[in-house]
This record gives C-alpha cells, sequence and structure tokens, in this order.
C-alpha cells in the first residue's frame, strides 16, 4: 500500500466492460514526507474520492480486487481516503493540494 494524492478525474467515454460505471482518478504517488514521487497513474475509484484528497492505493494483480470482477485489467485500486497520520507522538494532517 502507497499514499498518493488525487489530481483529479479521468473521463473515458469507451472502457473494458469490466471497467464501465467505474470512476477513475489520475493519482500521484507520494513519498513519506508528502512530496511527489514517481510518476503520476490512473487508479480505479471504488469509494469516491475527490481532488486534492490524499488516499492509499494499491498497485498489481491485488488492485483488481478492489472490482467486483477479479479479473480486469487493473493496475492500481484506491483502498482508503487518509484523514491524518499518527507520526512520532503526533498527528499529521495531510495538506490539500491545489484542485487542477
Amino acid at each position: 500500500m502507497q499514499f498518493a494524492r488525487v489530481l483529479g478525474r479521468v473521463v473515458a467515454t469507451v472502457k473494458q466492460e469490466t471497467l464501465l460505471g467505474i470512476p477513475l482518478q489520475w493519482i500521484q504517488p507520494l513519498s513519506a514526507r508528502g512530496e511527489a514521487a514517481g510518476k503520476p497513474m490512473i487508479a480505479v475509484d471504488r469509494i469516491g474520492i475527490g481532488p486534492g484528497e490524499t488516499v492509499i492505493y494499491i498497485t498489481s494483480r491485488e488492485a483488481a480486487v478492489t472490482l467486483d470482477d477479479p479479473f480486469a485489467a487493473v493496475d492500481a485500486g484506491i483502498v482508503a481516503k487518509v484523514d491524518w497520520v499518527f507520526v512520532d507522538g503526533g498527528r499529521v494532517d495531510p495538506a490539500p493540494a491545489r484542485a487542477r
């Protein structure tokens, strides 16, 4: 599991049948310090996330487990929204990014 910030929603008028009705989000992976780490990617969103929110996502074969069809062609799936993190004895609120 890794942290990411949602950059925005991806709109696709044509999708693989196993992805029909499933929202797609454009996410930016984050380092432990909350800085951009790596290239942005697309992830399926079954929990209803919006731009600027910090999420936890999974990749590889496990990403398809977030869908009704576990054999869907998916590389990343959002599994949780991060409200805050407890680090070194204190609460850290993820800094909201500006929606693009």
